[in-house]
């Protein structure tokens, strides 16, 4: 019986051995395709928003789902006599809302970021150099409407 498990052993040896050397010459099975979009476009910060309004949705659910828990525990308290559970649920909770707050605050980014490249591209490069210069100086003026006649 000892003698097999050597056998067996050395076998084992053996053929990880070969293996690893054939998977040096080969092509590895998991490859990272490049990112396309890039950092700096409208499409990016969207496809961020709709990740992070997931993450939000994911954390809404266990949420419920802790609130659920904590609301057994305060029915049956027999079963959490001294406030154990339910404390540390309710601590979960209200972690977890914290994080779906900063969640939702980094959507509201993205998005802006979003419509601001969305219009940023829409514009001419040339004009676009032009409209920032006139927008920092016309924010502080009064507008006019369109029967005021410039002076």
């Amino acid at each position: 019986m000892k003698n097999m498990m050597m056998l067996f052993a050395t076998l084992v040896f053996m053929v990880g051995a070969v293996g690893n050397t054939s998977a040096d010459t080969t092509k590895p099975a998991f490859q990272v395709e490049p990112i396309e979009l890039s950092i700096n476009s409208a499409e990016f910060h969207l496809t961020q928003a709709q990740k992070l309004e997931q993450e939000v949705a994911d954390l809404g659910a266990k949420v419920r789902e802790l609130t659920q828990k904590v609301a057994r525990y305060e029915k049956k308290p027999y079963l959490d006599t001294k406030g154990f559970l339910r404390d540390s649920l309710k601590r979960i909770i209200g972690t977890t809302v914290q994080k779906a707050s900063s969640l939702r605050e980094q959507v509201a980014w993205h998005r802006e970021e979003a419509s601001r490249l969305a219009a940023q591209e829409d514009v001419p490069q040339e004009s676009a150099a032009d409209s920032e210069d006139t927008t920092t100086m016309n924010d502080t003026s009064r507008s006019r409407s369109h029967s005021e006649s410039p002076s």
